[in-house]
């Protein structure tokens, strides 16, 4: 339950008022639930498909929903890292960029790009005739449980932070356990509920942005950080939102 109600407090809106226990225990499990937060916000998203509105409108609802739940953690994250990486900097600026809370040309350029972007590709992804609202709870499910598998196995760029302090305190093989769990059960319920194919597909376009952004962030900036890991919410609900836009168009 202290897992459960840290996962709530940390990465949602949902008020906990609670002061909670931070032990390893507590930080390993909070990181292996994880993904389910991101299930159940994709499960609230799914409300959405209910109201007879147009796609567009639709897809811009659902992707709302996603930003006020998580309270813009992931997207301010991208754009942290969006002004760190386009400010073409050597790497001890771009970590001063990350930590400044303001916020950059580069960084309001790609956020208004990723919006409409993902808005637009959402919208198509539901025209589709072939489209299953499982795609809405499962992809926010897919990129929280990325998140915890690159943060398991990758070194953090820093020796300070929340990034650093709760590596300090996870169990990582635990964690890396749970979420390869969690990509069999997310990919099995794709292939049961829709098609086989499409979850293959997902399933290696999953292990190519794991390795190409593992890759990204080591070359670019020596690890991860809060900011990288939230980039790779976003980053990879784009991808495969669009991934599912190629399969069913």
């Amino acid at each position: 339950m202290s897992s459960i109600l840290l996962a709530l407090q940390f990465f949602t809106v949902i008020p906990v008022n609670k002061n909670l226990p931070m032990e390893k225990r507590s930080i390993t499990g909070m990181y292996s639930i994880f993904p389910f937060i991101g299930a159940g916000i994709g499960a609230i998203a799914c409300l959405v498909l209910y109201f007879d509105w147009s796609a567009l409108m639709t897809a811009f609802c659902i992707v709302l929903v996603g930003v006020v739940l998580s309270g813009g953690l992931h997207m301010d994250g991208f754009i942290d890292t969006s002004d760190a990486f386009f400010s073409y900097k050597d790497r001890l600026k771009r970590f001063e960029i990350l930590d400044d809370p303001r916020v950059g040309a580069f960084g309001v350029m790609a956020v208004v790009f990723l919006v409409i972007g993902k808005v637009i590709i959402v919208a198509e992804v539901i025209s589709a005739e072939s489209f299953h609202w499982i795609f809405v709870m499962l992809i926010p499910f897919f990129s929280r449980a990325t998140l915890v598998l690159l943060f398991s196995i990758t070194n953090t760029a820093k020796t300070s932070g929340l990034a650093y302090y709760f590596k300090g305190k996870m169990n990582a093989n635990v964690v890396i356990v749970a979420a390869a769990c969690h990509f069999f059960i997310g990919l099995g319920l794709v292939g049961w509920m829709t098609n086989w194919m499409i979850a293959v597909t997902m399933a290696a376009m999953l292990v190519a942005f794991i390795c190409i952004f593992r890759s990204w962030v080591l070359k670019n900036f020596g690890g991860v950080t809060g900011d990288l890991l939230g980039a790779s919410v976003e980053f990879l609900e784009v991808v495969l939102w669009l991934t599912l836009l190629l399969l069913l168009s």
